[in-house]
C-alpha cells in the first residue's frame, strides 16, 4: 500500500516544529520532536494503548512480522528524550 493510498481524498497538513514542540491528533495522540540532527528526526508518540502505531515500512510485511518480546511497544526511559 503506497502512502498516497492510505487516506484517499485527504489533504496533507505540513507543519514545522522545533525540538521539544508537539502536535496533537484528535486530542488523544501527541507527537513530539525529541531530536533533530544530520537530516534525521526522532519522534516520541504518546497514544492510547488501543491505537496501533507502526512505521510505514512495517505495514508492507505486517503479516510476516514478528511481534516484540512481549507483543507491545517498549517505552523509553525519560533520559532517552533528552537531546
Amino acid at each position: 500500500m503506497a502512502a498516497n493510498n492510505i487516506m484517499e481524498g485527504s489533504v496533507m497538513l505540513v507543519l514545522t516544529r522545533k525540538v521539544g514542540e508537539s502536535i496533537l491528533i484528535d486530542e488523544s495522540i501527541r507527537v513530539t520532536v525529541l531530536q533533530a540532527s544530520e537530516g534525521r528526526i526522532r519522534l516520541g508518540i504518546d497514544a492510547p494503548p488501543e491505537v496501533k502505531v507502526l512505521r510505514e515500512e512495517l505495514t508492507k510485511s505486517w503479516s510476516n512480522a514478528a511481534p516484540s518480546k512481549n507483543g507491545e511497544a517498549e517505552a523509553l526511559p525519560p533520559s532517552a528524550y533528552l537531546p
